[in-house]
């Protein structure tokens, strides 16, 4: 009998201790949303694409920096595109002021190794970066106005070791000769409903009448725009007079073949 009383005190307390801690609980504080921090940076401060805590604005001009006459303003910014890197590799959004609007950039890389990184930006935009060293090259889009950011080629006096790089906005840039490149993949459906079955081999387009030509790698390097869009499907990004030249003299009515895929290269005139 003894040991049965001796149990009942023991339940209780037991008891009591449970009740007490769900009450606790209850009133615990509730994990809070993780909220990416954006710099806190004055607007003339801000660089036209400024990635928050990885970039500086920079106002002099570069002596020896030929920007594309088609642009009509720019922007220099130099950016530590290792710390910029680590922080895409370590699968944290980037905080980013675009224009003067802070917005978030989720990116992950389109492929292991490759620097390249595509993704959202908030607001319903797009983003895409593409780090080699001391070199970015950016893409975002948001509001109906594309950003670039390019390389100038030339390292900062004021930060050595790192890169200038020049800004711009698709509001910034004249009818370049108004050309803006098209590329559809025939091999994935794209053009399905223009007469061109996604399953056509070469024999099939050569029955049909069409010309194909291959791009390889090193036929990209002369066509950034195409090699950007071959990778994240980015469409009507402005093209330079050469590479508009180019494709016209390579690549425009035919079919070209990259990777077993085929696809149509051409642009528009704005």
């Amino acid at each position: 009998m003894t040991e049965k009383r001796s149990i009942i005190p023991a339940l209780l307390l037991t008891a009591a201790v449970t009740a007490l801690a769900a009450g606790f609980a209850a009133f615990a504080p509730v994990a809070e949303v993780t909220v990416t921090p954006h710099e806190q940076i004055a607007p003339q401060d801000q660089a036209l694409v400024h990635i928050d805590f990885f970039t500086e604005k920079r106002d002099a001009p570069v002596e020896g920096v030929d920007i594309l006459s088609s642009i009509l303003r720019y922007e220099l910014a130099v950016y530590d595109t290792e710390g910029i890197h680590d922080r895409l590799l370590s699968g944290e959004p980037l905080a980013v002021h675009i224009a003067g609007q802070p917005c978030t950039a989720v990116l992950e890389e389109s492929l292991h190794g490759t620097g390249s990184f595509t993704g959202t930006l908030s607001g319903d935009g797009r983003a895409h970066l593409t780090i080699s060293g001391d070199v970015l090259r950016g893409y975002f889009e948001t509001g109906g106005v594309a950003y670039w950011v390019e390389s100038t080629g030339r390292y900062d006096t004021e930060s050595p070791g790192k890169v200038i790089h020049y800004l711009f906005s698709s509001a910034d840039v004249k009818g370049l000769s108004g050309c803006y490149l098209t590329l559809y993949n025939i091999s994935n459906g794209d053009l399905k409903d223009s007469g061109y079955p996604a399953g056509w081999t070469e024999a099939d387009f050569l029955s049909a009448g069409h010309e194909i030509v291959p791009l390889t790698d090193a036929d990209l390097v002369d066509l950034p725009r195409v090699n950007e869009t071959l990778r994240t499907g980015f469409m009507e990004v402005p093209l330079s007079e050469n590479e508009t030249m180019r494709i016209v003299e390579g690549y425009r009515g035919k079919i070209a073949e990259y990777r077993g895929n085929y696809y149509v290269i051409d642009f528009i005139t704005a």
